[in-house]
């Protein structure tokens, strides 16, 4: 399937209705996701507990059990809750970039790949979008099984759809580039959202004081990367094919 397929052709997200059961425990479900989200973002996978986890939702621990079983279960319920969300965003923001007439530009899909949770999650609890990024940055760099899994199960899908969308938006860019494109990007993006104060301490101004210059900042930043990575990378190729030795004739 060539690049350009993947990104054009819209998911359509599922019209099923939600069955009238699965309708009634949502207000539940939520709370304990938003309380396991809260007790593994502040203290880690490892420092969590089922009990800590059911204390904090006020529901009884064999409720955790019965619907999930196990801790690992729960872990990944709560990356597929954001994920699910952020994914179905980013797909449908990409196809709609890519299904209009105007030419889309780098700037165009990082802003899609940038775009703050709090632009997805409408109204919801700062402090929760903020240990849900911290339970992203501990399993973006995790070589165990279970970051593994879960960066393959939940965030690697959108990944291909926006390193496919490079490829669209900067002709000739090989894989290897486009692939280091985002994982610098997605870097960058990580210490743009962390809510941990450093970049007040270091001298920057508060969050709430510049956010939106604070995101177009980053897309310019990571734009002008991007451009000129595959800017040496094609200065690296001349320079190779300017260096090949000449075979003499026979």
């Amino acid at each position: 399937m060539m690049h350009s397929e993947r990104i054009t052709k819209a998911k359509a997200p599922s019209r099923e209705k939600t069955p009238p059961a699965r309708a009634a425990l949502e207000p539940r479900t939520a709370s304990i996701l938003n309380a396991a989200e809260r007790v593994f973002g502040t203290h880690g996978y490892a420092g969590a507990s089922m009990r800590t986890i059911a204390d904090e939702a006020g529901v009884a621990q064999a409720l955790l059990h019965y619907h999930y079983s196990t801790k690992d279960n729960l872990y990944a319920a709560v990356f597929e809750r954001r994920s699910s969300a952020i994914t179905t965003y980013r797909g449908s923001r990409l196809d709609a970039l890519f299904a209009r007439e105007e030419t889309a530009t780098i700037e165009d899909v990082l802003s899609i790949l940038f775009t703050p949770l709090s632009d997805i999650f409408h109204g919801e609890d700062a402090e929760n979008l903020a240990l849900y990024v911290q339970m992203v940055a501990s399993i973006s760099l995790g070589p165990d099984e279970r970051s593994v899994r879960l960066r393959e199960a939940y965030y690697d899908p959108i990944a291909e759809r926006v390193i496919d969308a490079l490829h669209i938006v900067i002709p000739g860019i090989s894989r290897q580039d486009a692939v280091w494109a985002y994982l610098f990007a997605i870097g960058a993006r990580q210490q743009a959202h962390a809510m941990n104060g450093r970049a007040a301490r270091l001298g920057a101004p508060s969050r709430a004081s510049s956010a939106s210059r604070h995101y177009s900042q980053l897309v310019c930043f990571a734009a002008a990367g991007i451009r000129a990575l595959v800017e040496n990378s094609a200065s690296s190729t001349s320079i190779g094919k300017a260096r090949k030795p000449v075979e003499p004739d026979a």
